[in-house]
This record gives C-alpha cells, structure tokens and sequence, in this order.
C-alpha cells in the first residue's frame, strides 16, 4: 500500500484508516504507557471479530485505555471483514471513529 502511495504523492502517509480504527503516526509514546503483551488492537462490537498486528511490533497502553504500537519494521494489521493493511515501521496511536448525531445530541463510537 504505502509504495503506490508515496509514488503519486511522493510521500508517506501519517494516517491510516482500517474499519472503525484510525491509526495515526505519532513522535512517540508516552513514558506512561504500559507494554501490553497482546496483539488484539481492537475488539469488533458487532461481529465479535478483532483487529489484529502481526509482525515485529509492541503494543502499549495508557492509564485511560489509549492504545499505541511502535513497529520494529513493517507490520500487518488484520481483520476477517476488512483488506489487510500494511503499516511501516514507526510509533502509532490507535483511536476509535466518532461520530456525532446532532438529532439526539450525543456523540458515539462508530462500530465496526
């Protein structure tokens, strides 16, 4: 994905979308982060189905539940009703799409 990218725009995407998770490239991690020894991104609300890296990478989470991944190289993020996305080496931080219903005055997560 990102080679095709970078030779119409001529640079590297900062953020990548897959399902209802944004992945956004970050200057690094907070020194609060705790390593977490999983690889499950994301749990799908709907089908039960979970976003998943696979490849060189460590997943790290804050006190408040924000989830952020440092890649060692390539790695792959995958999930069963979604293409496979291919993420270059980096640090990421993993957010929920929102949206809001201006009709009910409420903001929610968009499930996946």
């Amino acid at each position: 994905m990102i080679s095709w990218f970078k030779k119409i725009f001529g640079i590297k995407p900062k953020l990548f979308r897959h399902g209802d998770l944004l992945i956004r490239k970050v200057s690094s991690i907070p020194k609060t982060a705790i390593l977490t020894s999983t690889n499950i991104i994301a749990e799908g609300e709907l089908t039960g189905h979970n976003h998943q890296i696979v490849g060189s990478h460590q997943v790290f989470e804050t006190l408040d539940k924000q989830l952020y991944f440092q890649a060692e190289d390539h790695v792959l993020i995958k999930h069963p009703d979604h293409n496979t996305l291919d993420i270059p080496a980096g640090q990421y931080i993993i957010e929920r799409q929102r949206r809001y219903n201006p009709f009910e005055n409420l903001q929610e997560e968009v499930l996946d």
